[in-house]
């Protein structure tokens, strides 16, 4: 059972949607609710670990959540279809709830699970009156219709916040791209007015490969190993962006024999 709730909460975090700003999209769905059943209240609640969170709460204006006591929404996450409290005064499961107990006097309540595609149930979508009474068919039916329209608009919602933040990811490698590429032009631009006009070097590049590349020769470079060779920009460019063991070196590739004399 533990692994159970865990992989139910392990669902509601990675929706997001726990505390997150109401934008007017659950308060839609809690109306249909209220109006098509004919009640006062409707919320739209999320069962976290150790309270329940509304996404929505027509007809109780300013509350955001309420204790997970069992009876009502944390019990009815646990059930796969509706879950129905004709009387809730004399029902063992929620006569010692406190909404049922407390000044809301809670009597009637029915909901239906928000059951993710993967078969973990977030929360519900719910109704609820002061006075008992019975629930049809087809009132289930609506609450159900519903309850997947919540959970296809949490798709929907996480889709797109994982989008955006995979767009906001590509922009942050392309910044830093762009930033190492600026700074590897500015170095090369500053080994090649060091190197050049010395007369040392080949004329032609030296790293075009078997089919050769006949643009004049401008910078060396080497790698770990001590091999170095000459190569015009764009070949030097594409080596050490490629190439972590490559770097521009000095004319005299005398960096050892620098340190110790230092």
């Amino acid at each position: 059972m533990t692994g159970t709730v865990d992989a139910r909460l392990a669902a509601v975090y990675r929706y997001e949607i726990l505390d997150t700003p109401r934008d007017g999209t659950f308060e839609g769905f809690a109306r249909v609710a209220a109006r098509q059943l004919r009640v006062p209240i409707a919320t739209v609640t999320i069962v976290d670990a150790d309270r329940v969170w509304f996404a929505a709460a027509e007809g109780l204006p300013g509350v955001t959540q309420i204790g997970a006591e069992p009876g009502l929404c944390a019990s009815a996450v646990l059930h796969a279809g509706p879950y129905v409290v004709n009387d809730a005064l004399v029902d063992p499961r929620t006569m010692d709830h406190p909404l049922v107990r407390g000044e809301l006097g809670l009597r009637f309540y029915a909901a239906a699970p928000i059951t993710t595609r993967d078969g973990h149930r977030l929360g519900t979508v719910n109704v609820i009156d002061s006075a008992p009474r019975d629930i049809s068919d087809d009132e289930t039916t609506l609450l159900t219709d519903l309850a997947g329209l919540i959970a296809q608009h949490l798709d929907l919602r996480l889709a797109t916040l994982l989008a955006v933040r995979a767009e906001q990811e590509l922009r942050r490698d392309a910044d830093a791209r762009a930033t190492a590429s600026a700074a590897l032009v500015r170095r090369m631009r500053t080994a090649g007015a060091a190197q050049r006009d010395t007369g040392t070097h080949p004329e032609s590049c030296q790293l075009g490969g078997p089919a050769g590349c006949t643009a004049p020769a401008e910078l060396k470079v080497a790698d770990t190993w001590g091999d170095h060779a000459w190569g015009c920009r764009a070949h030097v460019e594409e080596i050490l962006t490629h190439a972590s063991s490559v770097f521009l070196a000095s004319q005299e590739l005398n960096g050892l024999a620098a340190y110790r004399a230092r």
